[in-house]
């Protein structure tokens, strides 16, 4: 049994190193990409109704007092906004809504004239409104609006000719005055409109007011191909045809013969400002084996050189 020993200990020592010598070599495999999840788009910003209109020179609007006949007046209100009124004399009207119109008279005749005097006024014409598109559209300028009809985004864009090639309908921005005064941004993507448009969600384009301003950028709709190809530098996305991993990097001259085709990074900014990085397998989208991912404006595609060791 003693001499059978040291033969034991052997084989045993032998056999523990042999695993660890399996463990040791044993192929690495390479983590599966991550799939490439596209943003969000923006928020859609929700129809709200229309708040009430400030007069502008041109408008008809009919005054009255309730049992008080002699101030009855009918009149459209002139180029300097201002209304010349029995008793009280000018008031005025531009820039003030049909109430905040009637409170000031009715101030007004309180002040000297008459015990809660009931002001009534009425808007029997309204002059023409504007709404304003600039930007990537054809005919950029001021389009009239009917403030008794309705005017949507989509119909503004068809009314300025259309998108041009250059134009990106994914940064949209409506600039809107309020009745303080102060001005918002509503930022919303046209392709995400058009979408929800062809799910019949009729309310998904945006109503317009009276004096909005449509801003549809109109830069170029550009990503970047960096790295080991052979015309690095950027690529345009035209809004006609749908770009993808492999034909970016076919655009910028296909990859040299030092790149790491099985890891490229994709870099992709989402709304809120992030930056998230992405690894595409170009060998596996090739060969049919992965999708090939579309590459959306300021991407950067990033293709590595080849490790040596």
């Amino acid at each position: 049994m003693r001499r059978l020993l040291p033969a034991i200990l052997l084989l045993a020592t032998g056999s523990t190193l042999l695993t660890a010598g399996c463990v040791a070599h044993r192929p690495v495999t390479s983590p599966r990409p991550r799939p490439v999840i596209p943003p969000d788009p923006p928020p859609m910003p929700k129809n709200v109704p229309r708040p009430e209109l400030s007069l502008v020179p041109g408008d008809l609007v009919r005054i009255s007092v309730h049992q008080q006949p002699d101030l009855d007046l009918e009149t459209r209100i002139p180029d300097n906004g201002f209304i010349s009124y029995p008793l009280i004399g000018q008031v005025q009207a531009a820039g003030r809504s049909s109430p905040i119109l009637e409170q000031a008279i009715r101030q007004k005749l309180a002040a000297e004239y008459l015990q809660n005097p009931s002001v009534t006024v009425t808007v029997k014409e309204y002059v023409k409104r504007k709404v304003f598109i600039v930007g990537g559209v054809t005919k950029p300028d001021g389009y009239e609006l009917s403030p008794e009809s309705r005017m949507t985004v989509l119909q503004l864009v068809a009314a300025a000719g259309g998108f041009t090639d250059k134009a990106s309908k994914d940064l949209v921005q409506v600039v809107r005055r309020q009745g303080n005064g102060e001005r918002t941004v509503l930022r919303f993507s046209l392709v995400e409109v058009e979408r929800l448009l062809g799910q019949g969600k009729a309310d998904a384009d945006l109503d317009l007011w009276p004096d909005d301003l449509v801003v549809i950028p109109a830069a170029l709709r550009v990503a970047y191909v960096l790295g080991q190809v052979n015309r690095p530098g950027a690529i345009e996305l035209p809004n006609s045809t749908k770009v993808t991993v492999s034909m970016a990097v076919a655009n910028a001259g296909s990859y040299t013969k030092f790149a790491s085709t099985g890891g490229l990074q994709l870099l992709r900014h989402s709304p809120s400002g992030a930056v998230r990085t992405y690894v595409v397998n170009l060998d596996r989208i090739l060969d049919g084996r992965d999708p090939d991912v579309e590459v959306q404006p300021g991407d950067v595609l990033w293709v590595p050189e080849v490790s040596i060791f």
